[in-house]
Formats: structure tokens, sequence, C-alpha cells
């Protein structure tokens, strides 16, 4: 049995006679009334009782009526429901990121998305690339932007196209602020905080390891928020990502030469059950990211 034999069932029911059904169906009378019977064949039962000019349904006849009429509605409304839910898709997508330039991509991303599901919310959190991994790994995060070097083998991933940039962040009446360009021997002496992160923290080390003996090891830091203050009350100088934002009047950020650069994946746990709505912005982050 099948929805559209279940349609004619109906449409033959309601007029009782096989002519008229067949005109309203746009089928031939001789087509139809070999599906009745073949239904009828399958169901093992009689559906109608015949005569000349009418059809009149049998006890058997008059139940199918009532359970192809509860089918038919609940295929309807479960069609209707899927159309709502694209059109009408709802839900919070959790994403984490860096302290990275190429948020300003995940956020044309989120924009876009809820330009089309406006009543979708995101949950974005913050932190270094290895912590917002941890949370993807107990199924907190959905996708993430993650700063390279890092494991990938357990994601599959998007490389974005822009990598990020490292340099000094140092105060704006630095001695080395009007400098183009960092070199590691400019740094000889001066207080130093490298980042937390090992893989970062190793990318800058190799840059800086023929002045390593000369350097003043300051200390470690993961975030550039809590750089910004380090730098400023301390007179630090910060190797960092380039900051989004930055007061110039305050501080400066100037490129590492020769120059240290990481690439950016947004990524999304392998194998893991999404959410519909997470589903969906993976999906169009995807094609996002392509047309880009």
């Amino acid at each position: 049995m099948n929805l559209r034999i279940l349609n004619y069932f109906l449409t033959v029911a309601q007029e009782q006679n096989i002519t008229r059904a067949a005109d309203i169906l746009h089928i031939t009378q001789p087509t139809l009334s070999r599906q009745l019977m073949q239904l009828e064949e399958d169901l093992g039962v009689a559906l109608f009782e015949r005569s000349q000019h009418k059809l009149t349904l049998t006890s058997a006849g008059d139940l199918l009526v009532h359970r192809a009429k509860e089918i038919l509605y609940l295929v309807e409304k479960t069609e209707t429901d899927l159309r709502d839910q694209e059109v009408n898709l709802s839900g919070s997508v959790s994403l984490g990121a860096g302290e990275l330039m190429s948020v300003k991509v995940l956020a044309d991303i989120m924009q876009a998305f809820q330009e089309k599901y406006p009543a979708v919310t995101f949950d974005l959190f913050t932190s270094t690339s290895d912590i917002v991994r941890e949370r993807m790994e107990n199924g907190l995060i959905d996708a993430a932007m993650m700063l390279a070097p890092i494991d990938m083998v357990n994601y599959d991933f998007i490389s974005l196209p822009q990598p990020e940039e490292y340099g000094i962040l140092m105060r704006a009446d630095s001695p080395l602020a009007d400098k183009q360009r960092i070199a590691a021997a400019d740094l000889e002496g001066k207080p130093l905080l490298l980042p937390s992160r090992l893989q970062a923290r190793s990318q800058i080390l190799n840059w800086l390891s023929g002045n390593l003996a000369k350097i003043q090891f300051s200390g470690t830091c993961n975030l550039l928020g809590n750089a910004f203050t380090l730098v400023d009350r301390c007179r630090y100088y910060a190797i960092v990502v380039k900051p989004t934002i930055l007061d110039e009047n305050k501080l400066r950020f100037i490129p590492l030469d020769p120059p240290v650069t990481s690439g950016v994946y947004l990524a999304w746990r392998r194998g893991s059950k999404f959410s519909l709505t997470a589903q969906k912005f993976i999906t169009f982050a995807q094609c996002f990211l392509s047309m880009k």
C-alpha cells in the first residue's frame, strides 16, 4: 500500500463512482479499477460493494477511509513540519575561537547565518586552541576556529586562506616602537612574554634560537587582554598574534622579521552527533568559506 493508492481509494470512496473519480485524478478508468482491485487483493478484503452505477463502502472499506485520512494527514503534517523546521530553524550553536583576526571571518559567517535563520543564537567561547579543542572533545563546543600547529587527526576542518601573523606587542613609548619589523636581536635584554601554548611557544623559540642566551624571559601569557595589561603596566614585550583591536596611543604591534605565521582552521569533531541547527551551521560555513 502506498500513499498514491490511498489517495485513489479516498477519491473513489468520496465520489462513489469510478468514472468521476478517474476524471478527478486524471487517470483512465481501467487504470483506476486495476489499482483498486490490486489494493483489495493486497489487503485480502473487499473494500466496495459494486452495483452498475454506484460503489458502496464495506465495513472494511469504511475503516480504511478513516485510517487513510489519518495517514495522509500525518504525512502532510510531517512534510509541513520539516519545511517549517527549515524556515524557522532555532536553537543555539556553540562556537570556540582564539583571540584571532580570523574571528572577523567567523563573525561574517554568524551574521549571514542569522540573516537566514534569525531565531538561531550563538554561544562563543574564547580561549587558546588547546582549551577550545578540549571543550570540543567534551561535546561543549560544536565547531571552532583554531590556530595551528595543532593535532587535527580526529577533526574535519576547513583551512582559512589568511594565516595569523605573530609580532611584538609593546608600549607606544618603547624604544622599539618606531621600527617596521622586529628581529630577534632587537629583543636582547628586553623583558619578554611568550605564548603559554606549548606549540606556539616552540615556534617562537625556534625564531629566537640564535639569541636565546641574551633574551630576558619574564613569563608566559595565554590571552591578549591580559597581555595588554602586563605590557602596559610592567613594560614587557609580548610575542602575540596580531590583535583585532589595539589602542595605538598606548600600545604598538610590530611584525617579526623574518615573519612567523600560523594557519587557522574552522574545525569540528569527526563523527559527532550534532543538533540539526549545528549541522546546518557547519554546512553553511563550508559553503560560505568555499565561496570566499
